[in-house]
């Protein structure tokens, strides 16, 4: 009797108290995000959990008090449920697993504990991430749903946030509707009927979704949640809200209502929102615009705002206006903002995107001049020319006027869109506050006088150490003598603009083809990017099928039915089997129909190149070893069976034409040679290097016609025919020390948005319904230059360089591969001085280093020559060897597998930027 009686007053109820005052507090300091759908239950964060570990632990204590001491109580249950939720509300999660399952288990028989313990369990086990075994644990406790009444609406909502979890809303919305019935709890029954209303509007149930959204209104809520429900009941036009279709009206007198000064970001932003949909765009510009102007700590809010600015502009083919506003996006993303990986990968490849997206448009615009009459070509480039002039003399004057007023830095050029003065959203940061700003700009002109915005400023018309302050005659004579200079730079600038046009213009056959391939070759690299780098399917779907509207007849036709099949395989099965069909019919017989009929012909290709590129190496080894007859007898078996890649087919046939070299005489040399080149007349390693043979034979065949065989071996005393290959010792080179490592500037483009960032999802596919009139304007748009970066001191422009081939195991035969690369050079670089060797380091990696190169310029050159062949030169799976470009001064650094590691990750994150 005395161990339950102090079990219970003083453990029991004192841990259940510690632990409904946690719950409380975390309901109360938990902030809520109501644009997005709000949370079933409030769970712990980082900073909550590190809060209350002290308390949580003290709970623990208490219970394993009772455990460990109290054996005859019959409040042990109680301690061990106790234990799991301390631990579940201090993050501990695997912990109150595992004590939620012991009481799950030793209490069976106990409904009460059996329940509330299962239902604790799945939401520890979502916590961690382990939807399919919370699944299962909820599957288990709905069996027992009946037993008892307690737990009843914790199940309901537990089910609820799983359902939410793996995106099931119809049967969350059921699952939430049972817990409010179960719940006497009136602030998380508010929440569930704020949450209903929003899954509810979700899916079309708008009469439903206002009922539970008046629910929070009509409730006594944080003024916060009323407002946001009554913001979501305007959208809803129902029987019982008829008004509701007035939207604008109802959201606007909401914008009057004093108490919503600190949501009037959010309510522009909802009426710019209805007039984009209603077409209304220059009203929606200005209201989205307006939301950026209020003062508001709402980061999520302001992200949306700039990217609607964002994205509207980019469709419009607006990409320098649009470029802004991404990289604004790109500083104000909160790290929970819906599909932020997809908006920092778009920020990340906007420029690339930028850049082919203005060649097709330009491309299109010089096509339609050229399709013009002299007179119409003459009247639309003075039209593009006015507008052009008129925007320089536009920021001409706004730079004077900054003068005239003392404006040390450049207004934003969104600055008169809408009236009145920007007022940005973060008051915290002392540029981004006006008051302190102006008060900072009068200080500066009371000190300094009326500076203009220059290097060297305090020293700019400085007289005896004073500030020399200019009389107003002063700047009226300036703004004089800087408009006679604009003029004549206007009209020096217009006929420079009008002749580049005229130059430009596609009006020979061959200009109009170079064009149409330019504009090809764009559409097809701006399918790429949003395939592969911003993974929106939608539009790389848009930009291939515009490919093949523009031209139905290009040579790349497979590819793209293949990565059209692909795109719509799991969206639209219709148009997924329409370009299946007319790739099996049109190509049945390339790679990619191969692909659709054998899923697992890709894994079938690779080792069956594992297999050729082992008996690869194998024959160079019996050739190295004079095996001369086994040679041959080993090729013509693999090139009888007729199945490989034909780029390891022909190195085959090159080596048996060696052997037969060696063996026969000139004719039967001559005659392997011939047929090589007849059988593999596409290969770009093999064939040319038959080809210069063969010009040799035929230039030197008097002195070679008395040869007993065709190649004799090595002699240093006379001009070697061919560069038979041998097993050279791999020279272990001693690694000199060099400088440290050097540190790159690295930049991600999300982290540089401020550097154009300013105040505020289209691709091809509104650019091409775009009339040829409106395309030609997006050619007033200046060149975005590509987002490229290169760390001089790292690759300077004039050095000795490298081309570098890491092998990253220490024992591979690199012998054939070096042949390979022997060949290469041979073909490309006779004469130009370069050669291959090997460098051993460290036991762990073996570098083929090629050169030297004078400059960065013709290192890269090898670089892209040699890349497409590499995997056929290599004879090693490519998962182990990677390819990097590097100066002399720093290869010596190469020292061990981390250095070169290290340097390969510099040197792409340089060059790819």
């Amino acid at each position: 009797m005395m161990e339950n009686l102090t079990a219970r007053y003083n453990i029991v109820y004192h841990g259940r108290k510690i632990i409904g005052d946690v719950e409380r507090e975390n309901f109360a300091l938990h902030q809520n995000n109501y644009q997005q759908l709000l949370p079933v239950f409030i769970e712990p964060t980082e900073a909550t959990a590190s809060a209350n570990t002290a308390l949580m632990d003290s709970v623990i204590g208490k219970a394993l008090n009772i455990i460990n001491t109290k054996s005859k109580s019959k409040y042990i249950n109680e301690a061990y449920l106790l234990t799991g939720k301390a631990n579940y509300l201090k993050g501990n999660y695997y912990n109150a697993t595992e004590f939620f399952t012991y009481v799950a288990n030793a209490f069976a028989d106990m409904p009460e504990y059996r329940q509330a313990a299962l239902a604790w369990k799945a939401r520890s086990l979502m916590q961690l991430g382990n939807l399919t075994e919370a699944g299962m644990v909820l599957d288990t406790v709905f069996m027992g749903l009946e037993s008892e009444d307690k737990s009843v609406g914790l199940i309901f909502a537990a089910q609820a946030k799983h359902y939410l979890l793996t995106h099931d809303e119809e049967s969350a919305i059921t699952m939430l509707q049972q817990a409010l019935e179960h719940t006497s709890h009136k602030p998380t029954k508010l929440r569930w009927h704020y949450l209903l209303g929003q899954l509810l509007q979700m899916h079309g149930r708008d009469e439903e979704a206002y009922r539970h959204f008046s629910r929070v209104v009509k409730s006594n809520v944080a003024y916060e949640m009323s407002f946001y429900a009554d913001l979501n009941r305007v959208y809803l036009a129902t029987a019982e809200n008829p008004s509701g279709a007035d939207r604008v009206r109802l959201l606007k007198r909401m914008l009057r209502d004093g108490k919503n000064t600190a949501f009037r970001d959010q309510i522009h932003y909802r009426i710019a929102e209805i007039y984009y949909a209603d077409g209304n765009v220059p009203q929606a510009l200005a209201h989205y615009e307006l939301a950026l102007r209020q003062q508001s700590n709402n980061r999520y809010q302001t992200a949306m705002s700039y990217l609607k600015l964002a994205d509207h502009y980019f469709g419009q083919g607006d990409y320098q206006t649009s470029k802004h506003y991404y990289d604004s996006v790109g500083m104000s993303l909160p790290a929970d903002f819906p599909d932020a990986g997809a908006v920092q990968r778009k920020i990340a490849n906007l420029d690339d995107l930028i850049a082919e997206l203005q060649t097709v448009a330009r491309e299109d615009s010089l096509q339609y001049l050229s399709g013009l009459n002299e007179v119409q070509r003459q009247t639309e480039i003075d039209s593009i020319i006015a507008r052009d002039c008129a925007k320089l003399q536009h920021d001409s004057r706004a730079k004077v006027d900054r003068k005239k007023s003392g404006q040390t830095s450049p207004r934003s050029p969104f600055d008169d869109m809408v009236g009145g003065t920007v007022t940005y959203t973060d008051n915290r940061f002392y540029f981004n506050n006006a008051d302190a700003m102006a008060m900072g700009q009068a200080e500066f002109r009371r000190r300094w006088g009326s500076r203009p915005l220059r290097d060297n400023w305090r020293f700019s018309d400085m007289i005896d150490g004073t500030a020399a302050v200019e009389p107003p005659s002063a700047i009226g004579t300036e703004t004089a003598a800087a408009a006679d200079t604009a003029a004549l730079d206007s009209a020096a600038w217009a006929f420079k603009l009008r002749e580049s046009y005229l130059d430009a213009l596609p009006n020979t056959a061959e200009k109009l083809a170079a064009s149409h391939q330019r504009i090809h070759d764009a559409l097809l690299r701006i399918g790429n990017t949003y395939r592969d780098e911003l993974r929106d399917d939608e539009e790389a779907a848009n930009t291939y099928e515009e490919l093949l509207r523009r031209y139905p007849d290009t040579d790349d036709r497979a590819l793209l039915y293949y990565n059209l099949y692909r795109l719509y395989a799991q969206t639209d099965e219709v148009r997924a089997a329409y370009y299946r069909e007319k790739l099996l019919a049109e190509f049945p017989e390339t790679l990619y129909s191969r692909i659709i009929r054998d899923p697992q012909y890709l894994a079938k290709l690779e080792q069956q190149k594992q297999a050729l590129d082992e008996a690869y190496e194998k024959v160079y080894t019996q050739y190295t070893q004079q095996q001369y007859s086994q040679v041959v007898d080993e090729v013509t078996r693999l090139l009888s069976q007729q199945d490989g890649r034909q780029q390891t087919m022909s190195q085959l046939a090159y080596l048996r034409a060696l052997a037969w070299g060696r063996t026969s005489g000139l004719d039967t040399f001559e005659h392997a040679l011939k047929q090589l080149v007849a059988d593999f007349p596409d290969d770009s390693l093999i064939t040319p290097l038959a080809g210069q043979h063969l010009a040799f034979i035929e230039a030197n065949r008097d002195t070679l016609a008395n040869r007993m065989v065709a190649l004799y071996g090595v002699d240093g005393n006379r001009a070697r025919f061919v560069d038979e290959p041998t097993m050279t010792l791999w020279p272990q080179l001693v690694i000199h020390s060099g400088p440290d490592r050097p540190v790159p500037r690295r930049q991600l483009a999300v982290s540089a948005a401020g550097q154009t960032a300013v105040r505020g999802n289209a691709g091809l596919g509104t650019v091409q319904g775009l009339a040829r009139q409106q395309l030609a304007k997006t050619a007033e748009v200046g060149e975005v230059g590509p987002n490229v970066y290169r760390n001089l001191e790292l690759l300077p422009d004039s050095a000795t360089y490298y081309f570098v081939i890491n092998v990253m195991n220490e024992r591979v035969n690199l012998a054939p591969s070096r042949f390979g690369i022997g060949q290469f050079n041979r073909t490309r670089y006779t004469g130009g001085g370069i050669s291959h060797q090997l460098k051993a380091v460290n036991d762990e990696n073996q570098l083929i280093y090629i050169g030297p190169f004078d400059s960065y310029d013709n290192a890269k050159l090898y670089e892209t020559q040699i890349l497409p062949l590499l995997p056929d030169i290599m004879k090693i799976p490519g998962d182990i060897y990677n390819t990097f470009v590097i100066t002399d001064r720093y290869f010596g650094t190469l020292s061990d597998f981390d250095k070169i590691d290290d340097y390969y990750t510099i040197y792409w994150e340089e060059t790819s930027k």
